[in-house]
């Protein structure tokens, strides 16, 4: 799968506020890998609110599949992907939110299993 792909899916599955605002950061590919990747949607109306979504998308069966990893629709923080990385059986994503509205900065992990998304 490839960055194209990739954005052209979460722009039709994610969320949307106003087009004109609305946006889908590039994917984050772990090293050695092009059938797993992370990326950002930010959905805002460009001015009050807005709001970021994490996703996971993977290539399984020929097909592109995806996951929300996190959101912050509650809190309206920025999230930031800070790794993407291969760990034996498991896919590990690493990132924070700025707690730039929360008050409250503060880094997660999500791991999921290889199998459990068709992956080898």
């Amino acid at each position: 799968m490839n960055a194209d792909q990739v954005k052209q899916m979460i722009d039709r599955v994610g969320p949307h506020i106003d087009a004109r605002y609305d946006y889908t950061y590039g994917p984050h590919f772990p090293e050695g890998r092009s059938d797993v990747c992370v990326v950002k949607r930010l959905a805002e109306d460009g001015s009050s609110y807005g709001y970021d979504t994490l996703y996971l998308v993977w290539e399984a069966e020929g097909k592109l599949r995806h996951q929300v990893i996190d959101d912050t629709q509650s809190n309206k923080d920025y999230l930031y992907i800070d790794s993407l990385q291969e760990e034996g059986d498991d896919i590990v994503v690493g990132y924070r939110n700025g707690g730039s509205f929360s008050g409250k900065p503060s880094s997660m992990m999500r791991r999921f299993k290889k199998k459990s998304l068709g992956l080898v």
